[in-house]
Order: structure tokens, then sequence, then C-alpha cells
């Protein structure tokens, strides 16, 4: 077995990804079954090569499954992004004013530091952070568009 460090060359993700050998890697590459975690690109790029280390298939994630996550993972992206309001930094803040029933409750995403996440876990705030995968892209800034 062949360990590879992937790369999207799409969104610049990168990724791990073990293959029978090369060939399975080139083969898979040329036959469009590589996709990456997170945007579902076929660009997919081999990084620094790992060292082998046998292993079980049984272990692996098969092609198919990796279609799947990536199709879940889309769909969860683009459920987030078309039913919840983008609220950037000010996560933490705003989750917290409307638990406490200071603004109308609504789904929001945004970002926040570990020290806030935990305290609103603290505090009992519902709220849970996305795998990297099924995080959408942010919208552009207004502001910034000119």
């Amino acid at each position: 077995m062949v360990k590879y460090a992937l790369k999207c060359e799409t969104c610049d993700v990168g990724f791990d990804g073990w293959f029978s050998s090369s060939e399975d890697f080139d083969a898979k590459k040329s036959s469009g079954e590589l996709l990456c975690l997170n945007c579902g690109s076929t660009q997919i790029e081999k990084q620094i090569m790992a060292p082998a280390v046998s292993g079980t298939r049984k272990n692996m994630i098969s092609t198919s499954d990796q279609k799947k996550f990536a199709e879940m993972a889309k769909a969860v992206r683009e459920h987030v992004s078309s039913t919840h309001e983008y609220v950037g930094d000010n996560f933490a803040e705003t989750a917290r004013s409307m638990y406490y029933g200071e603004k109308e409750a609504k789904p929001v995403w945004g970002q926040t530091s570990i020290k806030e996440a935990k305290e609103l876990a603290e505090e009992g705030v519902p709220a849970l952070p996305l795998p990297a995968p099924m995080v959408p892209e942010k919208p552009a800034d207004p502001k910034k568009l000119n």
C-alpha cells in the first residue's frame, strides 16, 4: 500500500489517500474517481509521498464511499448557505444574544475562537462546529466588491 499526501487544486485543501500502487493512483485520477472531500473537484494532485505501510482493505474507505461523502458534504454546504445567515466573526455574540432572548432566534453560522466555543458550551448555548468539508464558502463582503 502507498499513502499519498494529496491536494485539491480547486480549493487548496490537503488530505491523504491510500492506493495499492502508484499505477492505482494514476488509474483513479485519470478515470475521475478521485474527488476532493471538500468541494467535490477531480483536480487532485500528489504531494510528498509517505512511506508504504501495509494494511487491510476492510479499514480503507472505498471510492464509492468517498463519492458519497463528497456528495453529502456538498449537500450540507448548500443547505447551510441557503438556510442560515452568515454572521462572520460575530458568531459567539449572535448565538449568545439569541439564546438569552436579546435577538430573534434564527439559524446562523460563522466563526468563533475555541475559547469562545467552550464558553458557549459552558453556558448551554446550543452551537456545534461544522467539519471542514461541510463549511460553506464565506459570502462575498459587499463592502469589498469595488
